[in-house]
């Protein structure tokens, strides 16, 4: 099924968590949104940054560079290590 915006608004709740694919996020980071991590990625290079989650019927993790910032770019499906290094607000 090709997803368009308005077939996505049109949708009630119920059928847009059925429709939702989350092929898009990395298994490493679910469940870390709004925590802060350090990373190696598979070319062995280290950073940080806060995990966030894009909206939309195919999200994907972001990496949030400063806590105040309101988007990042697209975090990769896999890494070759990933600690927690924030919980993040209390």
């Amino acid at each position: 099924m090709t997803m368009t915006q308005a077939k996505w608004n049109a949708m009630t709740p119920a059928q847009r968590n059925a429709a939702r694919d989350l092929s898009g996020l990395s298994p490493q980071l679910v469940g870390l949104e709004g925590k802060r991590v350090e990373v190696r990625d598979m070319h062995g290079e280290l950073r940080r940054f806060w995990v966030g989650r894009s909206t939309g019927w195919r999200p994907c993790h972001l990496e949030v560079k400063l806590r105040s910032s309101t988007g990042g770019g697209g975090a990769s499906l896999q890494y070759a290590s990933v600690r927690v290094v924030d919980q993040g607000p209390r």
